[in-house]
């Protein structure tokens, strides 16, 4: 299969998608734990500190309410995160039909010589959106790892070896 400019550009939407969606998931399960540590903080602080006329069955209301009130945050959370996933997934949808009706549109120009040769000089262009892209989604993915406290491997970053440089010595 030969890589065009139609391919990177569906390539590339797909990649923005999911990162798009990695960061969501880092929304909604960063929400999930911060409530969780709130909450459990919350009810220590509550348990150790003595209120007068707050007995132990009245702590354990107040600690209650709290976590009602979490719970009542999460589920808008949740609901918020499910509206950005349709977002994005009608955002992709519309772009990829976008590509194919232009790939559909534009067949007949394939053979003609100067179009070919305009796609091959955009063709590195589109391999380096490519690769950005695959970044994008690669660093928003291991964001959601990170954020849900799973371990995350870090990627490999190519490194150029540094250029040397030539030291000119005055003269006097």
């Amino acid at each position: 299969m030969t890589v065009t400019i139609n391919s990177i550009a569906t390539d590339v939407v797909g990649h923005y998608s999911r990162a798009a969606r990695s960061l969501v998931a880092a929304y909604r399960s960063g929400t999930e734990r911060a409530l969780a540590a709130s909450g459990e903080r919350y009810a220590q602080l509550v348990g150790k500190v003595q209120l007068p006329l707050v007995n132990e069955d009245r702590k354990a209301r107040i600690v209650a309410a709290e976590r009602r009130v979490a719970g009542f945050v999460a589920q808008g959370v949740d609901r918020i995160a499910a509206g950005y996933e349709k977002a994005i997934d009608l955002a992709s949808e519309r772009s990829l039909k976008g590509i194919e009706q232009f790939v559909e549109q534009t067949e007949w120009t394939k053979d003609m010589f100067v179009v070919n040769a305009v796609r091959q000089i955009q063709l590195p262009a589109a391999k380096l959106q490519l690769e950005i892209a695959s970044r994008i989604d690669a660093a928003a993915e291991q964001l959601s790892e990170r954020v849900a406290g799973e371990p995350v491997k870090a990627a490999p970053v190519a490194s150029k070896p540094a250029a040397k440089r030539r030291v000119r010595r005055a003269r006097a």
